[in-house]
């Protein structure tokens, strides 16, 4: 299957996407107490293999802004990509998306850029984790978008992208466009928080301006913010 049906395919046991969780916070917390996650008993996977459900299971415990859902649309998306081209990963935060990315895929490389300058800025947090993580061909650089593609970017193929930097209109078109040159052909790109106005309508003012050139292949929407199915929306684009 691939990621793009694998996205679409992606369902719940008791509350969806559209659900508005009233008592999932109570079910969530006795769970834990047992040491089990309702976010992942929650989800079905349309290819639920145990080691992916354990390779992710260890990383629900870090701060994140992403679910269990989107982590595994990552993880699939990565282990697809051409084994010459990287995932890349703008705006890091606490690392599980880009940890997703690595977990069980050292045959690809992974690249991780944030400037750690919102939401706390976790920088040594982040690297402790990446550090234990990280194989021989992934890297993180400590740099803002613009300049990470400005001064850092090797000129290697893009197989897996995800923009998580600032979503004005303005920063989100431009972390598609910077990444664009790179692109392989087939490569994935995911954007998040499209529940909001800016970088929804950013997004597709990128891909109408551009016909042809990308495909929709799955858009999750949320009721709101801090959803545990696909949190505050997303968007899985093909390069064509």
């Amino acid at each position: 299957m691939d990621t793009g049906r694998f996205a679409s395919a992606i369902t719940f046991r008791r509350y969806g996407p559209d659900s508005d969780l009233a008592g999932y916070a109570r079910l969530s917390a006795a769970l834990a107490r047992r040491g089990a996650s309702l976010e992942m008993l929650n989800t079905r996977l349309p290819e639920d293999e145990p080691q992916l459900r354990e390779r992710l299971g260890r990383l629900l415990q870090i701060p994140r802004m992403s679910t269990f859902a989107i982590g595994a649309i990552v993880n699939v998306g990565v282990a697809a990509m051409p084994r010459d081209a990287i995932f890349l990963n703008v705006g890091v935060w606490h690392g599980f998306t880009l940890l997703a990315g690595m977990a069980g895929n050292g045959s690809r490389a992974s690249v991780g850029v944030d400037d750690f300058s919102q939401f706390g800025g976790p920088r040594q947090e982040f690297l402790e984790r990446f550090e234990r993580a990280r194989g021989p061909r992934d890297a993180f650089y400590d740099l803002r978008f613009d300049e990470y593609f400005a001064t850092a970017h090797d000129r290697r193929a893009i197989g897996f992208y995800i923009y998580d930097a600032g979503h004005g209109h303005a920063d989100q078109m431009l972390g598609l466009a910077l990444a664009e040159p790179f692109f392989v052909p087939g490569a994935l790109i995911l954007v998040d928080d499209t529940n909001w106005p800016n970088p929804r309508r950013a997004t597709l003012e990128f891909l109408a301006s551009r016909p042809g050139a990308y495909e929709i292949l799955a858009e999750r929407a949320t009721p709101a913010n801090r959803h545990p199915t696909f949190w505050n929306g997303i968007m899985l684009i093909r390069r064509c």
